[in-house]
């Protein structure tokens, strides 16, 4: 976490709502409180990842910042069951791949792998759907596959 700019007290209670409407989501909640709202924390249900994992829920943080005219965002999966973990990031960290970026963790070797991300929606509860169904529908049965 750390992105820079500032939040948007509607844009997280839409993007808490979209967190609450998904099915593997069986938690949300603000971090580190309601008050602060650095980010929003959703637990995930183990059985509804595919391939299937626990016993612990992996964790989604959702960041979302503005600074001037442009957002930066951080969407990020933890599994603490596998160590894999993968997110879309809309930041500076990595210009040389554009303003966005998916990365992920490869937990067998810990190697880091970085790839260019874009998306056709701009609003944030619409690229976080977006996000959603990447991420349940094919980057976590893909890269995860034995």
């Amino acid at each position: 976490m750390g992105l820079s700019g500032t939040t948007d007290s509607s844009v997280y209670e839409g993007l808490r709502d979209v967190l609450q409407r998904h099915p593997a989501i069986t938690s949300v909640g603000y971090e580190p409180d309601s008050i602060v709202k650095k980010c929003i924390r959703a637990q995930i249900d183990p059985t509804r990842v595919v391939p299937m994992t626990g016993p612990e829920s992996p964790l989604l943080d959702v960041e979302w910042r503005f600074f001037r005219d442009t957002q930066h965002f951080r969407v990020h999966y933890a599994d603490p069951n596998t160590g894999f973990n993968c997110g879309w990031h809309c930041d500076d960290d990595h210009p040389e791949l554009g303003p966005m970026h998916f990365q992920y963790k490869n937990p067998e070797t810990g190697e880091m792998s970085y790839e260019r991300a874009t998306f056709e929606k701009s609003v944030p509860t619409e690229i976080l759907w977006v996000v959603l169904d990447q991420l349940f529908q094919d980057r976590i049965p893909s890269l995860t596959e034995t």
